[in-house]
C-alpha cells in the first residue's frame, strides 16, 4: 500500500475506535452477565457450573438467530440515512424491527422450552440436568425482552448514537449482579434459589434494559424527528422483508458457530463432570472476548454501510480492512493478558483445583482461537455492511461442521489418548488423560475458526475489488 492509503486506513481506524469502543463496552455488558453469573455459580460447587455451562450455550445457540436478524438494522439505518437522508424511512425500520422483536422472542422462549422439557437427550449426568432445566425454563423466557432490546440497540447503533445502549447496558449488568446476589445466596430475606435464582436475575435485567432503551429512543430529542406517528398507519411490512432478508442469513451464520460449540460443551460434558466445568470456564472467557470482536463487527458493518451508501467503493474495503487490523491488535492484547494472568482469571470462576487445572491446560490453544474468532466475526459484520449475507452463511456451515466439530469430536472422544500418550513415553491416570481430550477438543474448535477466518476475509477482499462492488450494490438495494 502506498503512503496515501496508510493515512487514509488510519483515519478510518480512529474513526472505528471511536465508534466501536462503546459498543464494544455494551457488548461486554450485555454478556458479563453470563459471565457473572458463571462466577456467582461457581461458588456452589461444580455441579451448577457444569450445568450452567450446557444450559446457556443452548440458550444462546437459538438467542443467535435473533441477534443476527436485528443485527441488520444497524448497516439498514446506515446505508438509508448516508444514501437518502431520510428521517422517516429510518423510523419505518425501527418500527419494523421492534414488531419483529416480540415475534421472534416468542418462537425462541417457545423451542427452549420444548428443549427444556426434553433435556434427557442431551445424556448429561442427572445432577447437571435437574440443575440445568428449570434454569433453561426460566432464562427461555428473557428472549422476548432480549430481542427487543436488540431491535432498539441497532437502530440508535445505526445512525451512530452509540452511547445510551452501553449505559443502559451497564445499569442492566448491575441490576444482575444485585439480584444474583440477592437470589441466588438469599440475602435481604429471600430463600437461596441457587442457579435458578441467577437466571431469575438475569429475566428481571433483561426486561429492564428492554424498558430503558425503548423509552429513551421515544423521548429523547435526537430521535424525535425519526418517530413515526403511531396512531397512523405505519408501512412496516416491506421492511420486515428487508431485515429478513439480510439479518436471517446472518441468524443462521450464528446459529451454525454457535451450535458447533453447543455441541462442544455437550461432547466436554461426555468427558466428565471436571471436563465440562473447565470447558465452561474457558467458553464464557471465550464470550467475553467475542464480545469485544462483535462490537467491531457491529462498528465495521457500519462503516461499511456508511460508505456503501455514499457508492464511496474504495472506502468500502479501507474500512473493513481498518475493521480487521483493528480486531486483531485487540484479540493478541487479550491474549497476551490472558497467558500472563491465566490461573488468577480461572479462579475468578471456580477455586476447585481440578478445575483450574484442566482450564489452564487449554490457555495456550485459546491465545490462537481467539485471533481467529475476532477475524472471523468482523469477517461476517463487513459481509453484511455490503448486503453479502448467503455465502458467508454457507462459509460458516463448512467451517463448523465440516471442519470444527467433527475434528473436536475426534480429539475428545474417538482418539484413544493412553495408547498415544504411551508411545510418547508418559503412562497418566485416565483423569488426567481427560486433560488431553479437553486440549483435543479446543484444537478442533480453533481449527474451524481458522478456516471461517481465511474465507470471510477472502471472500471481503474478491467482492470489494472496484469492478465488482457496484453489481453486488445493484443486485441487493
Amino acid at each position: 500500500m502506498n503512503r496515501n492509503t496508510w493515512q487514509e486506513l488510519l483515519v478510518e481506524l480512529r474513526k472505528m475506535v471511536s465508534l466501536s469502543m462503546p459498543i464494544i463496552i455494551a457488548q461486554i455488558g450485555s454478556v458479563f452477565m453470563g459471565i457473572i453469573d458463571n462466577m456467582m455459580v461457581g461458588d456452589l460447587g461444580e455441579v451448577p457450573l457444569a450445568a450452567a455451562g450446557v444450559a446457556n450455550p443452548i440458550f444462546f445457540l437459538l438467542a443467535s438467530i435473533g441477534i443476527g436478524i436485528f443485527s441488520a438494522i444497524s448497516p439498514l439505518v446506515a446505508k438509508e440515512y448516508s444514501e437518502t437522508g431520510s428521517k422517516k424511512k429510518c423510523g419505518y425500520i425501527l418500527f419494523a424491527g421492534m414488531k419483529l422483536s416480540i415475534v421472534v422472542g416468542a418462537l425462541i422462549t417457545a423451542a427452549l422450552l420444548l428443549i427444556a422439557a426434553n433435556f434427557d437427550i442431551f445424556r448429561q449426568s442427572k445432577e447437571v440436568e435437574i440443575e440445568a432445566r428449570p434454569y433453561l425454563q426460566v432464562i427461555a423466557t428473557s428472549a422476548v425482552p432480549m430481542m427487543f432490546f436488540l431491535a432498539v440497540k441497532h437502530f440508535s447503533d445505526g445512525l451512530s448514537i452509540v452511547w445510551p445502549a452501553m449505559i443502559i447496558t451497564i445499569v442492566g449488568l448491575v441490576a444482575n449482579v444485585f439480584g444474583n446476589w440477592v437470589l441466588i445466596y438469599g440475602n435481604l430475606g429471600f430463600s437461596p434459589m441457587g442457579l435458578y435464582g441467577s437466571g431469575l436475575s438475569t429475566l428481571i435485567a433483561r426486561v429492564l434494559m428492554a424498558c430503558l432503551m425503548i423509552v429513551y429512543v421515544l423521548e429523547s430529542k435526537h430521535f424525535r424527528d425519526y418517530i413515526p406517528n403511531i396512531l397512523k398507519p405505519v408501512p412496516t411490512r416491506e421492511w420486515s422483508r428487508r431485515i429478513l432478508r439480510l439479518g436471517l442469513p446472518s441468524g443462521m451464520q450464528y446459529f451454525f458457530e454457535l451450535g458447533a460449540f453447543t455441541g462442544a460443551a455437550i461432547l466436554a460434558g461426555w468427558i466428565g463432570v471436571t471436563s465440562l466445568a473447565a470447558h465452561n470456564v474457558i467458553f464464557s472467557i471465550a464470550t467475553f472476548t467475542y464480545m469485544v470482536a462483535a462490537g467491531v463487527s457491529f462498528a465495521g458493518a457500519i462503516r461499511v454501510g456508511i460508505q456503501a451508501g455514499k457508492q464511496s467503493y474504495y472506502k468500502v474495503r479501507v474500512a473493513g480492512f481498518a475493521s480487521i487490523l483493528l480486531v486483531s491488535i485487540l484479540m493478541l492484547v487479550s491474549a497476551s493478558l490472558l497467558i500472563l494472568f491465566a490461573e488468577p482469571v480461572i479462579r475468578l470462576y471456580t477455586h476447585e483445583q481440578e478445575v483450574v487445572e484442566f482450564a489452564s491446560a487449554v490457555i495456550f490453544i485459546f491465545m490462537f482461537y481467539q485471533l481467529f474468532d475476532g477475524i472471523q466475526a468482523v469477517g461476517v459484520g463487513i459481509l453484511r455492511g455490503i448486503f453479502d449475507v448467503n455465502v458467508p452463511t454457507f462459509i460458516t456451515i463448512f467451517a463448523y461442521w465440516v471442519v470444527c466439530l467433527p475434528v473436536a469430536c475426534l480429539l475428545a472422544n474417538k482418539i484413544d489418548w493412553i495408547t498415544v500418550l504411551s508411545w510418547a513415553g508418559e503412562i497418566l491416570p485416565p483423569a488426567e488423560v481427560n486433560k488431553y481430550r479437553l486440549m483435543g477438543l479446543w484444537i478442533g474448535l480453533t481449527a474451524g475458526l481458522g478456516v471461517s477466518a481465511t474465507l470471510l476475509t477472502a471472500r471481503f477482499y474478491l467482492l470489494t475489488r472496484e469492478d465488482y462492488l457496484p453489481l453486488i450494490e445493484k443486485k441487493t438495494v
